[in-house]
């Protein structure tokens, strides 16, 4: 099971919690009609949950069982008159709630997916390390996509598609075969650096803010051919503000990014992401990382 989809399922069971102290209230109050409206809500969320689970994992499954023995006791709930006996079923509720919330945890292994979204070949031998450290604990995918480099602003737009240097061994897709916004990516490792729109240099042919409202984690990889090519406008794009993680190649390219970005307002966060490939920290962070994720 993803992870993703584990967490809205562990959201729509807080809310069945809270529903079961509204569902109190509204019974001292002897408000029938909200009541019944509120046990058929109740209902609808416990069979939606129960149906993604066999989705996803088939059927005859503990947990959804437990789901269905808390919709019965729903139903007992609304059938039930007098109102001593409602209020030890509401408790019951809880209880029931409370089995199948640690059924889910231990019942369903959760599988990560890690996208690889690469646009520089030569990037893509960093990114490598990741994705063979990663390929037996995750559902890991390697995505390309083109960049145009543009070379003078008025009419200087040349397209690069390296999609054909990328190892066939991996069975890299377009990016644009893959539902980001569907599938929803717990990890997602890009490259660069970039240019800011109307700017000389390179910039991806996606949308960097949907990748980021899409996946749970970005980190970004800004690759270098020489050092000496590092510049502080480099620091300051959307790619390296907005990802969670920055992965740079270098001790000298670190210092660049420290010093932009400590001028930030919110400098010492930003700076705390930042971290040398080829390091002990970096594998720390991507081990904090994934535990996080679990």
């Amino acid at each position: 099971m993803r992870e993703y989809m584990k967490q809205q399922m562990r959201d729509m069971l807080a809310t069945l919690g809270r529903a079961e102290a509204i569902l109190d209230s509204r019974t001292k109050k002897k408000e029938a009609g909200d009541i019944a409206q509120l046990l058929e809500d109740m209902q609808a969320s416990a069979m939606a949950i129960g149906t993604a689970i066999e989705q996803v994992e088939g059927d005859g499954t503990q947990t959804v069982r437990f789901l269905e023995e808390y919709c019965e006791l729903l139903w007992q709930y609304m059938v039930e008159e007098d109102l001593k006996a409602r209020f030890c079923k509401g408790r019951q509720l809880a209880g029931k709630r409370g089995e199948i919330c640690t059924s889910l945890e231990h019942e369903f292994e959760t599988r990560l997916e890690i996208v690889f979204l690469v646009c520089r070949s030569q990037v893509w031998k960093q990114m490598e390390r990741f994705y063979h450290l990663m390929e037996e604990k995750a559902d890991c995918w390697v995505l390309t996509a083109s960049y145009k480099e543009v070379t003078d602003l008025e009419e200087g737009t040349v397209m690069h598609d390296e999609s054909g240097l990328i190892p066939g061994a991996v069975r890299p897709m377009g990016f644009g075969q893959y539902d980001i916004r569907e599938r929803k990516p717990d990890m997602v490792f890009i490259d660069g650096p970039y240019a800011q729109q109307g700017q000389l240099g390179i910039q991806p042919d996606y949308d960097f803010m949907e990748v980021r409202e899409n996946a749970g984690i970005v980190l970004y990889m800004p690759c270098y051919e020489a050092d000496s090519q590092a510049e502080e406008a480099h620091c300051l794009i959307p790619q390296a503000v907005c990802s969670d993680i920055i992965l740079v190649p270098s001790g000298r390219i670190n210092e660049i990014y420290v010093n932009a970005m400590n001028r930030l307002d919110n400098g010492q966060d930003m700076i705390k992401k930042i971290y040398v490939l080829d390091t002990q920290d970096v594998d720390r962070a991507l081990s904090d990382v994934l535990n996080k994720k679990k």
